[in-house]
Formats: structure tokens, C-alpha cells, sequence
């Protein structure tokens, strides 16, 4: 880490100083550097007595680099203004993060994604809207984003990675922190297959600031966000303002007039919102082709033994040992039912017989 990086983490570290009021200080002070170097007396000037002596008894490079350590032992890296690579679209905000908290895919922030959001409260037809639009976007090429939310966003989620496609979770907690617990085994299959992010350190969990303050990010990280389906109260709305506030497209799903789950997409269509009635309406717009119809392949059938290994599976890799304790089967049944799914080109089997389904 860079000493610029570790001002802004230090910055983050210090109560009191939020995002705006550190960018404020390092354009104040003219680099990070210079914010760092800065006696009593200025700090005074810049932010007022109170807040300077939070400061001055917050800098500590010692507490800075055992934060970095903990955090790469954790396998999580962090993102300043001053890192590489840094989401430029979050420089758009007032209020861009001091330190983003990443674990899985960074090269996902790379790449053109579309910001997906929806109520927890949702209809059916909510569903299988946003994992349809999820799903054919994802094939596009558009890296799917969400909040990892209870309902629509991990519908979003998990449309985009069973497509075999890329999705980053924005989290309003420490990335290493399980929230909501239904979302538990999503969650360690975006770190594993696409990528974990959130300003709170490890360890810190939701509170009721730490949504709209990820709803932002949200908004910003991507060139335009989709209303699938959301309610007259729905937290899907204030990203929706945010994304207009920072200059990005906004789609909106129409829904049943007297659906209470439509209430707000249906009243963002007397915006400027544009209308998706398919995938091609967000395409088009953003100028990117759709995936070229790809051969019908024909559905694989496996029987209730092959159905119990393959549900083991699902959640993360397992041992020739391990499958034989959660499957019950003996090693020879096992070692044959694990051979027939391989030639079925359902799992593969790496190192040490360790199996995985294959993506």
C-alpha cells in the first residue's frame, strides 16, 4: 500500500471524518500526503479543534499496516482513490468511498455492468422478470450488480451466475459478514465467482445509515441501473435517484396497475426513465449487441443418487471423503455414481479427488 492509500485509510479509520469531509481535506491540504504531514495547528484551521485532535490521535502507521495485514490474511484487498484500481464512476459521487473493502474478481470492475435492484416484497412475476433480464444481460456481457438484499437482488445474483456470468454485491456490512443469513450461501458463491464489495471494514455489521450509503455506490459503479419491480417504500428508489444524480441511464420494468409491488417502477415511468419490455431495450441503449442465439442443448437426467451428489456440490467443492459422509454411499457406489457424472460433463474432479460442479 502506497502512503496516498494509506491516508485515505487512515481518514476512514477516524471517527468522526466521513467521506466528504476527508476529500474535503485532501483538496483543502492539496494532496494526501500533505494531509498526513499536517501539525495540530493546521489540522485546527482545515476541521476545528475537536475533529483535528480525532486525527492527530487516530495517525498511527503502525495501526495502519496491521489493518492491511488482517485484511490480506482475510484474502480481501483494498480500494482507495489513490489505488489503480479504483471504480472511476465512483468519483462522480460528492462523497466518494475512502476505501472499498474487495474480496473475489477485481477484473469485474473492469468490465460494462448494469446496476439490477428490486423490493424484497416481490410477486412472481417480479421474479422471473429479473432473472430473465439478469440472465440475458449477464450472456451479453454486462456484469450483473446488486445489493445482495433479500428478494429481487439475489434473485439478480444468482440469474447472473448460473448464466456463467459476472456479478459484483455491493454490502452495507463488512464483506466477511453474513447479512442477510438467507443469502449466506450466495454470498460465498460471489466471492468465489464474482466479487464482494462494501466501504465497511470486516467484521462491521448493518446499520440502518449503511444502506443508503451503499445504495450510492450502487448507483455509480455502473453506466446505468434497472428497476425490476419495486414497492411505494422500496429502497430500490433511492438508487434509482442516485443514479439519475450522477448522470447514469435508468430502466424501469412496467407492472400491474394494481400490483402494490409495481407502485414505484410503474410511477418512475413519468420520468425520464426508459421502458424495458426485453433485453434488447438495455442493450440498444447502451449500444452493445445481443448474444447470438446459441443451439438448444438437449436437458441432461440424472437419478435421485446423481441429484443427491450434485446438490453437495452446489454450495462449494467437497472431498471423495467428504461427499461419502454427506451422501451416505459407501466408496465403491460413490466412486461409480462420481464417474457417470463426469462423463456426463456435469462436475470435474481436481487434485487430491476433489470434485466441483462445472461451470
Amino acid at each position: 500500500m502506497t502512503k496516498a492509500e494509506g491516508v485515505w485509510l487512515w481518514l476512514s479509520m477516524t471517527g468522526g471524518v466521513g467521506a466528504r469531509t476527508a476529500h474535503r481535506l485532501v483538496t483543502f491540504f492539496g494532496s494526501e500526503e500533505a494531509v498526513w504531514s499536517a501539525t495540530p495547528q493546521q489540522l485546527e484551521r482545515a476541521a476545528g479543534v475537536s475533529l483535528a485532535q480525532e486525527l492527530a490521535g487516530s495517525r498511527s502507521g503502525d495501526a495502519i499496516n496491521a489493518h492491511v495485514r488482517d485484511c490480506r490474511r482475510a484474502g480481501i484487498t483494498l480500494l482507495t482513490p489513490a489505488s489503480p484500481g479504483y471504480p472511476a464512476g465512483l468519483l462522480d459521487l460528492c462523497d466518494p468511498p475512502c476505501v472499498l473493502y474487495a474480496k473475489g474478481d477485481l477484473s469485474l470492475l473492469e468490465r460494462d455492468g448494469i446496476t439490477i435492484v428490486g423490493t424484497r416484497r416481490h410477486t412472481r412475476y417480479g421474479e422471473r422478470i429479473t432473472a430473465q433480464l439478469s440472465r440475458e444481460l449477464a450472456q451479453a456481457g454486462l456484469v450483473v450488480v446488486s445489493g445482495l438484499a433479500e428478494g429481487l437482488d439475489a434473485v439478480a445474483h444468482r440469474a447472473a451466475l448460473d448464466a456463467g456470468g459476472g456479478t459484483i454485491a455491493v454490502l452495507g456490512n463488512g464483506v466477511d459478514v453474513y447479512y442477510p443469513a438467507v443469502n449466506a450461501a450466495l454470498q460465498d458463491d460471489i466471492a468465489r465467482c464474482g466479487l464482494l464489495l462494501s466501504e465497511s471494514p470486516p467484521g462491521k455489521r448493518a446499520n440502518k445509515g449503511s444502506f443508503p450509503m451503499r445504495n450510492r455506490v450502487l448507483a455509480a459503479l455502473t453506466r446505468a441501473t434497472l428497476v425490476t419491480e419495486a414497492g411505494e417504500k422500496s429502497g430500490a428508489l433511492l438508487t434509482a435517484e442516485y443514479a439519475v444524480d450522477c448522470g447514469r441511464e435508468l430502466f424501469v420494468v412496467p407492472g400491474n396497475i394494481d400490483s402494490p409491488a409495481s407502485y414505484a417502477t410503474n410511477r418512475l415511468l413519468r420520468t425520464s426513465a426508459e421502458v424495458v419490455l426485453e433485453t434488447s431495450d438495455v442493450l440498444d441503449r447502451l449500444g452493445l449487441a445481443a448474444p447470438e442465439e446459441q443451439p438448444a442443448q438437449p436437458s441432461i437426467k440424472l437419478d435421485e443418487e446423481e441429484r443427491k451428489i450434485v446438490q453437495c456440490l452446489l454450495r462449494e467443492p467437497q472431498s471423495f471423503d467428504e461427499l461419502s459422509v454427506l451422501t451416505g454411499f459407501l466408496p465403491p457406489r460413490l466412486n461409480s455414481l462420481l464417474t457417470r457424472l463426469e462423463l456426463k460433463g456435469i462436475i470435474d474432479q481436481s487434485a487430491g479427488r476433489v470434485y466441483a460442479m462445472k461451470r
